[in-house]
């Protein structure tokens, strides 16, 4: 004979709970009710018991459970499912052929937005009634008291309550002990790993080539010398601490070399360094929050132990702002990241000789607080290396001047710094197998394979870069370079761009007007010459969207002044994909700057028209001779209204 197992008591409450919650849906159920289980229970715990609750339905009316979940026509036809956490409740629906569903979900992942499409969301506290019921069920008689002691209590120590002989109220008071004993014990692990961790660790100096000897950092590099002249000013004691600019934020693409550019700050200074971000701190445990934040204290501690060092906090962006991500319990997540990563800023930056740097590849979504005055407050943004800063690195890497790297600035345009490097080492390596000094013909073979473009695809991307380059420029923004690739790269390889520097200052409501012109301008020139615009524009018209939703969700620069605050990408798609009036907001935004983009465009058409040549011809120009072109247009239209 079988051993009759003991029946499990959070089950048994469970399904003693969701016997009503069925009964309350009535016999012919429909629509989609999202259950929110209690906050010290398991909702999938409950979606078992349901599963249970259905099978003695279906039982009772002679059905198969399979048929009473599928069968529509009788009027029966339902499901149950769980809400899986950061997901919408559509995924949860699993039975297509059922007229009602049952989505079982714990408190803290149900902040999707999805939500609002539930017929009914039935949020459930234990009834103490059906607590004391359940608990009869399995055996065991308690008071009305000794239930709302178990409601307390999570329910795995409730089903330590139920089994041990003690009272319940005595299992209350040792849980509170043993929960503080645990929180002391594991603060007591963290710090003993900290300390141990960075006491008598050597100092790191990086072997590289000092900041001096690098090409293609523009601002940074100028940023990072003046750096250099006021801790060797600090060393000799001329000036204090206080005096020091030592924190920065890098922004650029990927590749373009801000991890190098800290390395090579410390060597410069002679500093001790310190390399963190999100991905590395939180891969010093399991993956919880609190190996994110010892990682991150213990960094902090080196840097301040060995300085004068250089700390770089890399992937900055993804230290999103607080409250913007839309979920709560990620939301609550990055709060605590956040807080604690502006503590150990704020004591890093406190002690004499530590340097923050950090970078980040999109800086729109990082918490404003870590970007206050004091802090992160000086923005540098990195570009890709110029045509003569392509040369120069390459030079560097390979070890040798070669006069026939002229011809490489063509092969070359849009690689970051971390390609050239790349290159380099392999143009080295063939020549090691060749057994002779490196030369042209090895950094050519060492170059991605390149197809030429027909004339035809050159004209169009020239059409669309020059578009940026003009629009921008006539909008006061500053062109830097642009470049199109005449022949065809890796799948990765980048087309054309238009480098802009953006104005500095007040960004009101025309400043951002301007941006989403100059965004859309590619898509604008297209439009008018070929009719239509192509596939490449799907970058332009995504950061347009962005900007656009930002504009009017977060700034309260459209038709409402409420602001949700949100500043990352992410959140920026979810806001205009649940909201249909805000995305024909944004749509109405967008038709608006193309319009204002075509419009600059014809009034600027000789310049934009030279401009497009000089692309054709040469594949890259300065961004100075756009500005020539644009003032040569503007010169001659005051000429004509003098006239």
């Amino acid at each position: 004979m079988a051993k009759k197992s003991r029946p499990d008591f959070e089950r048994t409450v469970a399904r003693i709970h969701i016997d009503h919650i069925v009964a309350g849906l009535g016999d012919a159920p429909r629509g989609i009710h999202l259950v929110v289980v209690p906050p010290t229970t398991d909702a999938g715990i409950w979606e078992d018991e349901a599963f249970v609750v259905l099978r003695d339905i279906a039982s009772a009316r002679g059905l198969d459970v399979q048929d009473f979940v599928d069968d529509v026509d009788n009027d029966v036809g339902l499901s149950v499912s769980k809400l899986k956490p950061g997901y919408g409740i559509d995924v949860g629906l699993s039975a297509a052929g059922s007229n009602a569903f049952l989505i079982f979900a714990n408190a803290s992942d149900t902040d999707h937005p999805s939500v609002a499409l539930a017929d009914s969301v039935i949020r459930v506290d234990f009834k103490a009634d059906l607590v004391v019921e359940g608990a009869a069920r399995v055996g065991r008689v308690i008071s009305r008291d000794e239930a709302e002691v178990l409601i307390l209590l999570p329910w795995r120590r409730r089903r330590f309550a139920m089994l041990s002989p003690r009272p319940i109220a005595e299992t209350l008071r040792l849980h509170v002990e043993v929960t503080e004993a645990e929180a002391m014990a594991e603060a007591k692990e963290a710090a003993a790993k900290t300390k141990t961790k960075t006491k008598g660790s050597p100092r790191n100096i990086p072997d590289v080539r000092p900041l001096e000897e690098l090409h293609g950092y523009g601002p940074a590099k100028d940023w990072a010398l003046e750096l250099k002249r006021d801790i060797e000013d600090w060393r000799a004691g001329r000036i204090d601490w206080t005096d020091v600019d030592g924190a920065a934020l890098l922004s650029g693409p990927p590749g373009c070399g801000k991890t190098t550019f800290a390395s090579a700050l410390a060597k410069s200074i002679d500093a001790h360094l310190v390399v963190g971000g999100y991905a590395a701190w939180i891969s010093n445990g399991e993956g919880h929050q609190g190996d994110l934040i010892r990682g991150m204290r213990a960094s902090f501690d080196e840097a301040r132990a060995h300085a004068p060092s250089v700390i770089l906090i890399d992937e900055c962006d993804a230290f999103l702002q607080r409250g913007s991500i839309g979920h709560a319990k990620s939301d609550e997540w990055m709060r605590g990241v956040v807080n604690s990563l502006l503590e150990c800023m704020d004591g890093a930056l406190e002690r004499e000789g530590v340097v923050v740097i950090g970078a980040a590849n999109d800086v729109t979504g990082i918490d404003q607080a870590l970007r206050r005055s004091g802090r992160l407050d000086r923005h540098i943004e990195l570009s890709l290396p110029t045509a003569e800063d392509r040369v120069a690195i390459l030079e560097q890497h390979l070890g040798v001047q070669l006069p026939t790297l002229s011809v490489v600035p063509d092969r070359s345009a849009g690689m970051s710094g971390a390609d050239l490097e790349r290159v380099a080492r392999e143009a080295r390596r063939l020549a090691r197998r060749d057994g002779v000094t490196v030369n042209i013909k090895h950094v050519l073979k060492s170059m991605p394979p390149r197809e030429r473009r027909s004339r035809d695809e050159i004209h169009a991307l020239a059409i669309h870069e020059a578009a940026h380059a003009v629009v921008a420029a006539a909008l006061g923004f500053e062109c830097l370079e642009v470049i199109i690739a005449k022949d065809r790269g890796t799948d990765d390889a980048i087309a054309g761009v238009a480098i802009i520097r953006h104005r500095e200052g007040h960004h009101d409501v025309n400043w951002f007007m301007d941006r989403l012109a100059q965004l859309l301008a590619g898509v604008a020139a297209e439009r008018t010459i070929f009719g239509s615009h192509a596939e490449g524009c799907v970058a332009d018209l995504a950061e347009a969207s962005n900007v656009a939703a930002y504009m009017l969700t977060s700034l309260g620069m459209g038709e409402t002044l409420v602001s949700d605050g949100h500043r990352d990408a992410v959140s920026l798609v979810q806001a205009r994909s649940y909201d249909p009036l805000l995305r024909r907001r944004i749509e109405d935004v967008l038709q608006d700057q193309l319009d204002r983009a075509r419009t600059i465009l014809e009034e600027h058409w000789s310049a934009f028209d030279e401009v497009i040549q000089l692309l054709r011809l040469r594949g890259r120009i300065d961004g100075a001779e756009v500005h020539e072109a644009v003032n040569a247009y503007r010169q001659q239209q005051q000429l004509s209204l003098a006239i």
